[in-house]
């Protein structure tokens, strides 16, 4: 089984969990999944391999802390120490696949709204205008500040595990919300201050939407690679 295929066993079992042991065993499947650079099959079928193993002694009336012990973030970087890195090639292609779904997103929505402004309510251009220099810096800077969100999200994810008293759902949309409000005002600050330059090329609204498509579908087939791997 790939790792897709054990989270969504994984997902199903879990339920099977009464509330406390359930709480305990989640802060251990969010602590590991986002263990930096190891190998994602290995992490889910030790995720497995624990859950199993938690769902039996909970039929024998004994709890997670019976089991994985009183410190179970030291259980579980033992457990991480122990999984291998994840494979360049896999690393490569993850990441490849990433930049080409952004720039996908990218010329969809571009292409969509411009589309929708020109044939609809007759303002605008029906092609889009791209400096070639600024719109590749803008590129490069958005793709550095989603890097650093995603990393800020597995350290506040791993952060909130293991704490005991848990934070209330107000206050953690609260910290989402604050958070994903200064990424958006930051991409929107790099967007419309970094000054046009470099060669000019225009592309018909329309055939942005076309691009944006093919280079989905192509991060689509990059996807089932990484799963071959």
């Amino acid at each position: 089984m790939n790792a897709n295929e054990l989270i969504s066993i994984n997902n199903k079992k879990r339920n099977q969990l009464n509330e406390d042991n359930l709480a305990f065993y989640e802060d251990m499947l969010v602590y590991m999944r986002t263990a930096s650079n190891k190998s994602e099959q290995q992490t889910e079928e030790i995720l497995l391999e624990l859950l199993e193993h938690l769902i039996e002694a909970q039929s024998e009336g004994k709890t997670a802390a019976n089991i994985f012990g009183p410190d179970p973030k030291a259980y579980c970087k033992e457990l991480i120490n122990e999984l291998s890195k994840e494979k360049r090639k896999y690393n490569l292609l993850f990441a490849t696949r990433i930049i080409i779904q952004v720039a996908a997103i990218f010329s969809i929505i571009d292409g969509v709204i411009s589309s929708a402004l020109y044939y609809l309510f007759n303002k605008g251009e029906n092609t889009i205008t791209l400096h070639l220099g600024s719109s590749l810096i803008s590129f490069m800077g958005f793709l550095l500040l989603l890097y650093i969100f995603i990393k800020l999200i597995f350290w506040w994810l791993k952060r909130s595990t293991f704490v005991g008293k848990r934070t209330k759902k107000g206050v953690e949309f609260l910290q989402v919300w604050i958070g994903s409000t200064i990424f958006i005002l930051l991409f929107l600050a790099i967007v419309y201050l970094i000054p046009e330059f470099g060669p000019e090329i225009q592309i018909p609204t329309l055939a942005s939407i076309g691009i944006g498509l093919t280079l989905y579908i192509v991060s689509y087939l990059l996807k089932k690679k990484e799963r071959q791997i």
